[in-house]
């Protein structure tokens, strides 16, 4: 389990969905109190209307009496109880916490990033192919008037211009065979990009096991 250290205090990270959460006992131990789970839950009993749903939950956790229901705080939720606290240590662990945040938030940011990339690149992705399917109909077609409906040829020649049957032709399988270079290409790259966000997730599943 992924663990934090407060001056000489350690803290064990509960992950949910990405984000920092400290066991009210953990709290308490850091915030140095006597009496570490029933202070943290006293504070917050006292203020819990000004906590979102974002900053606590209950949470089901492995304990030495078994499994039971035990109140977690996201870092903003710990950084709202420090500020109630009236112990010597309250400000640096305010201090601390803070720095956390800031980190949590910025790796959070690096990973939505390629993320926002990898579904615009899908998008995208998925307009070029049905394009590509489409103009691929359309030469076919030039093709099978060219070779086997000569005579189609010669009235289209005539009657609207040779231009669109040679746009047919050697333009058209030009842009298709870009067309599917890149396209072999994005995938490519989607697919390593998932692949090393997948890389990043790994330790915190581990973490979580």
């Amino acid at each position: 389990m992924t663990t934090l250290t407060f001056q000489n205090t350690t803290l064990s990270v509960i992950n949910q969905n990405n984000h920092t959460f400290l066991t009210s006992k953990d709290l308490g131990l850091a915030l140095a109190y006597k009496n570490p789970t029933s202070d943290i839950m006293r504070i917050y009993d006292r203020n819990a209307d000004e906590f979102t749903a974002e900053m606590t939950a209950l949470i089901e956790l492995q304990t030495a009496g078994g499994k039971q229901q035990v109140r977690v705080f996201s870092l903003r939720g710990a950084h709202l109880i420090a500020m109630f606290a009236r112990t010597k240590v309250a400000k640096e662990f305010r201090k601390w916490v803070l720095d956390i945040l800031d980190r949590e938030i910025l790796q959070n940011e690096q990973q939505i990033a390629p993320l926002a990339e990898i579904e615009a690149d899908e998008e995208a992705l998925h307009i070029i192919v049905n394009l590509f399917h489409s103009l691929n109909g359309a030469y076919e077609m030039g093709e099978k008037i060219r070779k086997e409906h000569s005579y189609l040829a010669r009235e289209i020649d005539k009657t609207i211009g040779g231009h669109y049957l040679y746009n047919l032709n050697g333009p058209t399988e030009n842009a298709l065979t870009k067309a599917r270079k890149y396209v072999h290409a994005k995938s490519e790259r989607i697919m390593f990009v998932k692949g090393m966000l997948s890389l990043l997730e790994e330790p915190k599943r581990i973490a979580n096991f």
